[in-house]
């Protein structure tokens, strides 16, 4: 279970994620519910993903962020911002290949934003397997290297994802 939170502001198209403590899968589940209504808005001139206030982030969150960069990207054609001051949150982010779908600033400047905790309510397993295998995906989309370390993963997940939702592994075949 995660021991921090995301919280999330929206200001005339300008979307702010601020990830707070350790975050680990469980805790992004809303934040990819929130990146796919996001995706839907025509509303959208620009991101910032705060890591200031970040201790942890494991590779499901970084997976979403990418997913996050990438759709911004490709459908409105921003390159979205990342504010980190811990160096081994940035080399982290660096090494999963986040800098190719973001600016990522050390910021030292305040944090003060009204940002409002995103809830995560009935998060069930195939949510949460889901959620995962998603995030790891875009990861490997990456780059070679991401591809080389999460390619176990993802087919052990797809195998899962089988196992829970028949019809759904089914239907991608």
């Amino acid at each position: 279970m995660s021991i921090g939170h995301i919280e999330y502001a929206s200001l005339n198209g300008t979307h702010i994620f601020k990830i707070v403590g350790e975050v680990r899968a469980h805790g992004c589940i809303s934040l990819d519910k929130l990146l796919n209504r996001m995706d839907q808005s025509e509303q959208v001139v620009g991101a910032i993903v705060d890591l200031t206030e970040t201790t942890f982030i494991d590779s499901t969150v970084l997976g979403i962020l990418a997913k996050l960069g990438l759709k911004l990207m490709s459908n409105h054609h921003i390159q979205a911002v990342m504010l980190s001051t811990n160096p081994d949150i940035t080399t982290l982010a660096n090494s999963m290949g986040l800098n190719q779908v973001f600016v990522i600033l050390n910021y030292c400047g305040t944090s003060d934003v009204c940002t409002k905790a995103l809830v995560d309510e009935n998060v069930t397993h195939s949510t949460m397997l889901k959620t995962v295998l998603e995030a790891h995906r875009t990861l490997m989309q990456l780059n070679e290297s991401n591809q080389n370390m999460f390619e176990p993963l993802v087919k052990q997940l797809q195998k899962e994802q089988a196992y829970v939702q028949p019809e759904a592994y089914n239907s991608k075949v």
